[in-house]
């Protein structure tokens, strides 16, 4: 399947759902330490065991299969890419803040995003102990999750 992230980013999202997240993401991220973003993570965990994707054989399988369970949720697709020790997973299409730019949606929507992709790697025989990382300072228009493989 071909994606094309502008008809993506094009989509509209309910309004009340879309503001209620909105809300609860400024909330999570609002305090001195991190607490709120492990929690936005656990629940980035919770939501990979609820919607499993397939088991994969091959890196293209993997993609497709996220790509499949994404798409349920209507954020965005993925690019996998082997890097040296490492995995990267380009994110295209995440769902953007209802009102403008806001780096606290930004770093909330990518908190929820390492969880499930640690889940979902983990299911595939990743190991456990090992998160996938969000690049924060990568891009504006994507995010890269970085998952080391040996470490």
């Amino acid at each position: 399947m071909i994606y094309d992230q502008d008809s993506y980013l094009q989509r509209s999202f309910k309004t009340g759902w879309h503001d209620l997240i909105n809300f609860l993401f400024y909330e999570f991220s609002s305090g001195e330490t991190n607490e709120g973003y492990n929690t936005l993570r656990k629940v980035g965990r919770q939501l990979g065991e609820l919607h499993k994707i397939e088991n994969s054989s091959t890196l293209a399988q993997l993609e497709k299969n996220i790509n499949s369970a994404l798409e349920i949720f209507n954020w965005g697709f993925i690019k996998m890419a082997p890097a040296n020790s490492e995995l990267l997973i380009i994110h295209c299409a995440w769902p953007h803040a209802p009102q403008s730019v806001n780096k606290k949606w930004r770093k909330a929507s990518a908190s929820v995003l390492e969880g499930l992709y640690t889940q979902w790697l983990a299911s595939q025989g990743g190991n456990e102990s090992v998160p996938v990382l969000w690049n924060e300072n990568a891009t504006e228009d994507v995010f890269i999750f970085r998952y080391a493989l040996f470490k």
